[in-house]
């Protein structure tokens, strides 16, 4: 079912995921008023074109005019999940990307992701800006020379990957670049010229832990902690218990 969003106690239908605020003033038909996002703190935030948020379906909007400020102070911060915790309060619900990136105290200069549920996770451009809701998840990840999502970089610094992404995985010394998260093992011995009757699969996990693969099992590369895989010989894994 198509989420509905709320303008003047007026169901809209609209789809869920980040949203350009000038998609919602074409569905709200305000004409010359603004259109402002409802807070159950009684602070409601004037919303511009060009702003964007995250739409689940349920919000609740209303359309008018008003003469408060663009980005009004708080009476409650927004507290926002950011890198997997909730200690980040902020006074004003708009910021920009890069605003919000250099909260990251190890990756201001990374990038910055929005969490989708059941989505493709929406990177935030530096420029962008965002109007930040309690139950929106933020992530910063190490920064990378194109689009595609470094696993072992994400990895080795405990950064959970952002989900349906390109790939760049590394197999013992070799780096490969896959098309969706959703890999087996024996896919990613094919990747590196190995049969599944003649090698294993290994997967190093952050903090060192190592995990069996086999051929068979679904590898999900958006789990968080996967830094690389490793292939061994079966003849050398011959007496394992």
């Amino acid at each position: 079912m198509q989420p509905t969003i709320q303008i003047n106690g007026q169901e809209k239908p609209i789809d869920s995921g980040l949203v350009s605020v000038a998609e919602l003033y074409e569905i709200a038909d305000c004409g010359e008023g603004r259109i402002f996002l409802s807070r159950e703190d009684g602070i409601d935030i004037p919303l511009l074109a060009g702003e964007y948020l995250l739409i689940r379906g349920g919000e609740r909007f209303v359309a008018g005019k008003s003469s408060i400020e663009e980005n009004p102070p708080l009476r409650n911060e927004v507290r926002p999940e950011f890198n997997g915790s909730r200690n980040l309060a902020l006074s004003k619900a708009k910021t920009t990307g890069k605003a919000l990136k250099e909260r990251d105290d190890k990756f201001p200069q990374g990038r910055l992701f929005v969490d989708i549920e059941d989505g493709v996770d929406v990177e935030i451009a530096d420029d962008m800006t965002i109007v930040v809701q309690d139950e929106d998840s933020y992530f910063v990840i190490p920064p990378s020379p194109d689009d595609v999502i470094d696993l072992e970089e994400c990895g080795k610094h405990d950064r959970r990957p952002p989900k349906r992404h390109k790939y760049r995985i590394r197999i013992d010394g070799d780096k490969y670049t896959v098309d969706s998260a959703e890999i087996t093992g024996a896919d990613i011995l094919v990747l590196a010229g190995k049969r599944d009757d003649e090698w294993s699969l290994n997967q190093k996990l952050h903090g060192g832990k190592r995990e069996r693969i086999a051929a068979n099992d679904a590898v999900d590369l958006s789990r968080p902690g996967i830094e690389r895989f490793e292939t061994v010989r079966r003849q050398a894994q011959q007496g394992d218990g």
